[in-house]
């Protein structure tokens, strides 16, 4: 009876170590290399033909035809203060000045397009080279994909291997756990980032009036977030590479599956650091303009 109860557990045991290993392999196979496209955004995100023409191919269509008809409202919205200040004597730019914000950021709203892709161009010029430098140093290829494989050849080399209810599994369903939730959480600022890039318009429009520039300033903290996030995971990647690994050593098992929750919770120390410099900074835009 002992011997059939042993034979029906290791059964059992077998089955759930087939299917979860047939799981772990589906995941890592279907989503290698799709997190290292997500992971790091370049501008061919934004050069999708559809995508342009939504954004705006020129001034007589798409959200830049919108963007350009704020202008009249803008125009009216000033003339009515400018004679307004006459009765109530407060403060408002003079018509030059208020003219030459409306020259210098009408070009750049209609620009926008140009100036977002150069933007993304750098950051992605600034985290490839962060990878090169970790490529030169490791001498490993840095990216999520290989970080994968390092992780599987350390916790299970084949089927025979895996076993779910050891240490070695339990890291296995954390790191899968955490490569899906990257994946999501990406996803996500893939999105974003694209509908930061079709209200650029609007933000720099918005800098012609002081009324209006605190668009410009919580349009261009966010996008510059998500474009800095990409700048932290290449350093968490390098950093992950670099560390000493020995496959018998659990703590560098620890390690590996340290570094893929590192990268699913970076965005909360890069939202910190980024506000915590846009709070106490003393350089308002309007001081310049």
């Amino acid at each position: 009876m002992e011997g059939q109860t042993l034979n029906l557990t290791t059964l059992i045991c077998d089955s759930l170590n087939h299917i979860f290993f047939k799981l772990f392999s589906s995941i890592d196979n279907t989503i290698d290399s799709t997190l290292d496209d997500i992971l790091f955004i370049r501008s061919d995100m934004i050069e999708n033909s559809n995508f342009k023409q939504l954004f705006g191919t020129d001034t007589n269509n798409g959200l830049l035809l919108i963007a350009n008809s704020l202008i009249f409202g803008i125009l009216l919205f000033y003339a009515f203060r400018f004679a307004l200040s006459h009765l109530t004597y407060s403060k408002i730019d003079s018509p030059y000045q208020f003219l030459f914000k409306c020259i210098i950021f009408i070009v750049c709203m209609n620009s926008s397009f140009w100036i977002c892709e150069k933007v993304i161009d750098f950051i992605a010029l600034l985290s490839d080279s962060i990878c090169e430098l970790g490529n030169s140093l490791t001498g490993h290829h840095i990216n999520f994909s290989n970080l994968i494989s390092q992780i599987n050849s350390a916790l299970y080399p084949s089927s025979e291997t895996f076993d779910l209810f050891s240490l070695n599994g339990i890291l296995k369903i954390i790191s899968s756990i955490g490569i899906l939730y990257i994946l999501l959480a990406f996803c996500v600022r893939y999105i974003f980032c694209k509908i930061l890039v079709l209200l650029a318009p609007f933000a720099f429009i918005s800098l012609i009036s002081n009324h209006f520039d605190g668009f410009f300033k919580a349009w261009f903290k966010q996008f510059l977030i998500l474009l800095f996030l990409q700048i932290v995971v290449s350093l968490v990647l390098v950093l992950g590479f670099t560390l000493e690994f020995h496959a018998e050593n659990t703590l560098s098992k620890l390690t590996l599956v340290a570094t893929i929750l590192a990268i699913a919770k970076c965005n909360v120390p890069v939202k910190k650091l980024l506000s915590h410099l846009y709070q106490h900074s003393q350089n308002n835009l309007k001081d310049f303009i």
